[in-house]
């Protein structure tokens, strides 16, 4: 984006490769062009929850934030509609760009195309926003390396453990994705730059105008003139936690150890270890990456029947003794236990505890589990 528009053939040559390299990989191509955009009819202000939306719980404090999310009224005045944002860069960096754009719709709006293109479309205006970084990727994980201070949700709460997007649906959100990158506008959330769902409130959105609601949805922009100033850097970060789903952050985890949130290959105890495939009889996954051998310091285990979180961590402090970075993965479900990576949505879906051992001398170990079937305990966080 540092460059001058370039005209003629020249751009149309660059919107093309653009199409080519960054809307999906060759093994999940699209089936057919970039539909034409058509503005979403999105009432300000209405809510509208079909099934393809985020759905609300149903706990009574939920509830409560919704209420009164819905008498904070919308700020008066026109919506000005962000400009296009056209981002030129190498192959390499374009295709990153796409799919960091296309996890914060899949994971942060669900399959809900206006939903997906208001998302993008805060991420693009925080890129010209001088308060974030000026790359998608750096946007979309900025903070994702801490517990807490992330700005997307998905990037540190382990839903990209938990939730694995079918073929389909990745596809889709990373055609949106492409969209926006080649110069869509969603005018219905305009320049705002931050959103939640309408079942929290935050108490950093009382500083803000509230502008636009898309379903689900609620849109803010601060208060006060706002300038979208800043230019792409020219470069995207390849990021680690994307390697599971994303070809072009593949790359991240080549001849490295695995960084913390790193996806294990897992298998369960008491099975022989797995022969590597060989192409091409090996085993796909539905998003086509090759099923693989866990390595040694990873366990998977059906969970007996009548344990407790307290026994389970005593199981897998029993699997990893001697073992000072070792992952642990226990199910309920027998029928559900993967005997490979990457493991299907179904499996990752079913995960009942997690132990995590990263290093013996820097860092404690960390248990997860499933609180709606545990009580939560002040030794581990709930999945």
């Amino acid at each position: 984006m540092r460059r001058a528009m370039v005209k003629g053939r020249t751009w149309l040559g660059a919107c093309l490769a653009l199409v080519a390299v960054a809307t999906v990989p060759a093994q999940h191509p699209v089936a057919s062009p970039l539909p034409r955009f058509t503005a979403p009819p999105v009432v300000r202000g209405a809510f509208d929850a079909p099934d393809d939306a985020p759905q609300p719980p149903a706990d009574a404090q939920s509830q409560l934030a919704r209420t009164f999310n819905a008498a904070v009224p919308l700020a008066g005045g026109v919506i000005i509609a962000a400009q296009p944002f056209y981002l030129r860069a190498a192959p390499e960096d374009l295709a990153r760009a796409t799919d960091c754009l296309a996890a914060a719709d899949y994971y942060e709006a669900g399959l809900g195309i206006a939903d997906q293109r208001a998302v993008a479309q805060v991420v693009l205006n925080r890129v010209r926003h001088r308060a974030f970084p000026a790359s998608v990727c750096g946007v979309v994980f900025q903070g994702s390396e801490r517990r807490t201070g992330c700005q997307f949700t998905f990037t540190c709460d382990g839903s990209l453990l938990r939730r694995t997007p079918s073929a389909e649906a990745w596809q889709q959100s990373r055609r949106v994705a492409t969209e926006m990158l080649l110069g869509q506008v969603d005018p219905t959330v305009g320049l705002a730059t931050h959103y939640h769902t309408d079942w929290v409130s935050p108490a950093w959105d009382r500083t803000m105008d509230k502008i636009a609601v898309v379903r689900t949805h609620l849109f803010y922009r601060w208060r006060g003139t706002q300038v979208f100033e800043m230019r792409h850097t020219g470069s995207e970060p390849d990021i680690a936690m994307l390697a599971r789903i994303s070809d072009a952050h593949r790359a991240a985890t080549v001849g490295s150890e695995a960084p913390q949130l790193q996806f294990l290959p897992v298998i369960p105890t008491g099975q022989p270890p797995l022969t590597a495939p060989t192409p091409p009889a090996a085993p796909r996954s539905g998003l086509g990456s090759v099923l693989a051998a866990p390595p040694p310091n990873v366990f998977l285990v059906t969970l007996p029947a009548g344990g407790t979180p307290a026994s389970f961590r005593a199981m897998a402090e029993q699997r990893c003794a001697g073992v000072s970075q070792c992952r642990f993965i226990g199910w309920t479900d027998a029928a559900r236990t993967p005997r490979a990576l990457p493991m299907p949505g179904s499996s990752v879906d079913a995960i009942t505890f997690i132990f995590e051992r990263r290093s013996t001398a820097t860092a404690p170990e960390n248990l997860r589990w499933d609180c709606t079937r545990f009580a939560p305990e002040g030794t581990g966080h709930c999945i």
